[in-house]
């Protein structure tokens, strides 16, 4: 399933609220934010128990997260850990990775959580041949997630004329709470 957001222009708020939606209550949850770079927002989000990983030791906005973050290789590290988490965030990640490096990484989010979740640009946008951990190496699109649900915010960077979209997968009930949610947060309603 899919839900458009035409005409919303992205900001932190947005991913915040938005993110706040899909995830639910989470004052007595587990999360890991796979690639989290600087953690600007993860951390308003509430979880009781956090993971910070990223292939990079980074500073992170909020200091005091810092002893939760691992430096790891996010699919090295879902491979390794013995731990189950309730939510598992891909943010601005996945399009740092190869198609095949991505897809295994969803898989590994699956098994590794009761519900996943990415955000990234809408479709190939700065595709670079340079390995360094901060380029873009894959496109990604809806339709390439068939079992998820996404929301398509397709003018989210409207300087740089290229939208996002937020795909997550979980249960139904909790699939059916998210979407209806957000319909009626964004007043999104069914033209059929």
């Amino acid at each position: 399933m899919q839900i458009t957001l035409e005409g919303i222009n992205g900001s932190g708020e947005l991913w915040v609220d938005i993110m706040k939606i899909i995830c639910g209550d989470t004052a007595k949850q587990s999360m890991v934010d796979l690639g989290c770079h600087l953690a600007p927002y993860t951390p308003l989000l509430g979880f009781r128990e956090r993971t910070y990983v990223d292939v990079q030791d980074r500073p992170l906005d909020h200091a005091d997260e810092k002893k939760w973050l691992v430096q790891s290789d996010v699919v090295d590290f879902l491979k390794s850990t013995n731990n189950f988490y309730d939510t598992a965030i891909a943010s601005d990640l996945i399009e740092h990775l190869s198609k095949e490096r991505g897809k295994e990484m969803l898989t590994l989010m699956e098994y590794r959580s009761h519900k996943q979740i990415i955000f990234t640009p809408l479709g190939a946008w700065m595709i670079s041949e340079d390995k360094h951990p901060d380029s873009h190496l894959s496109g990604w699109i809806p339709e390439m997630l068939p079992d998820y649900v996404s929301i398509v915010l397709p003018d989210f960077h409207p300087t740089l004329t290229v939208g996002a979209f937020f795909s997550f997968n979980c249960s139904g009930i909790e699939k059916e709470r998210i979407i209806n949610e957000i319909k009626i947060k964004y007043a999104f309603y069914d033209k059929d």
